[in-house]
């Protein structure tokens, strides 16, 4: 990463630009409790989400070294791009997740297309009470505008995203929308947890799927508590029927939690990937990491026609996402 040319104005919230990462325009924003990483030239992914007062980096990073698009060579022609490239961290999934699916005619690939295209700066907004950077990104084989505004408030430990969609096609459309903030490192351990109002879930693999009662017991261990990498396995749920649309996993050995907010009623699943350590591809052990994904539905609702947002032709839709830390 090279230095900001750029001096903030002040010692509270504040916006770092001119930066680089892996060839990629990045943006710094942070306050008195936490500093935020945006790649800002691949699909604003967050590769840096850091709690200030105990040092503490929560996002899940990809062992092997990152590579900017242009310097990578395919090796296989019929596999998940999304793989190739993947980072860890926090990104979108837009206007698909999961599996690739077909869109109108298009096909979109796994967890679609935002978390690859660039987005370009709008504005930067800095003063002592509040700091934000607006950025403008465009989908490539479907007409969808996204513009997103990233903003910290002055001793605030959240981040809150604010996102416009705009369809610029002619026909109505229907998306598969999601968040996959992925979390890692020093906060998973055997003690950690997912603590959240849902009452329901399903089996990710499960066809057709079967709901069953939150939070739940399976051989007599708790699903909410998080596996140790020395498991060599992984899990997937899709958790529902919320109180209210927050989730939070909680780590006692550090009193820290991570919370993400939406709204449930139109992102009424949350997607609960964690891997503890599963061999074979494309991890071969090395990962440590859950994942928790608010979505307007399930991984096949593209498919199956449900679980989507109907976005009108010239018309957007607006959604609000907050990532925070709580001390515990």
């Amino acid at each position: 990463m090279t230095a900001s040319l750029r001096v903030p104005g002040y010692h509270g919230p504040r916006v770092l630009t001119g930066l680089t990462l892996h060839g990629y325009e990045a943006v710094i924003l942070e306050n008195e409790l936490v500093r935020v990483l945006i790649n800002v030239g691949r699909g604003t992914h967050i590769p840096e989400f850091t709690y200030k007062p105990k040092d503490l980096d929560v996002l899940f990073k990809h062992p092997r070294p990152h590579k900017h698009h242009a310097s990578y060579i395919p090796t296989a022609y019929d596999e998940r791009p999304y793989y190739d490239h993947h980072a860890g961290g926090w990104f979108e999934c837009f206007p698909n997740g999961g599996p690739p699916q077909d869109l109108e005619g298009a096909r979109i690939g796994f967890h679609g297309e935002v978390w690859g295209q660039p987005f370009r700066i709008d504005a930067v907004e800095e003063n002592p009470e509040r700091c934000a950077l607006t950025v403008t990104g465009f989908t490539q084989r479907t007409p969808f505008q996204l513009t997103k505004t990233f903003s910290l408030r002055a001793n605030d430990a959240a981040l809150r995203i604010d996102e416009q969609v705009t369809n610029l096609g002619e026909q109505d459309l229907k998306v598969l929308w999601g968040q996959h903030p992925t979390l890692g490192g020093p906060l998973l351990d055997e003690g950690s947890f997912l603590e959240c109002s849902a009452t329901s879930y399903f089996l990710g693999e499960e066809d057709p799927p079967v709901r069953r009662k939150w939070p739940a017991q399976d051989n007599g261990r708790d699903l909410s508590r998080t596996l140790t990498k020395e498991a060599r396995t992984s899990r997937f749920y899709y958790l529902t029927d919320f109180a209210e649309g927050k989730a939070r996993l909680v780590s006692p050995k550090w009193k820290l939690a991570f919370e993400i907010e939406f709204d449930a009623a139109r992102f009424p699943y949350l997607w609960f990937f964690e891997n503890a350590g599963a061999l074979g591809a494309p991890w071969f052990g090395r990962a440590h990491m859950a994942a928790l994904e608010p979505f307007s539905g399930m991984s096949s609702a593209l498919k199956e026609g449900h679980g989507l947002i109907k976005i009108p032709a010239g018309k957007s839709v607006e959604a609000t996402f907050t990532g925070r830390f709580v001390e515990v």
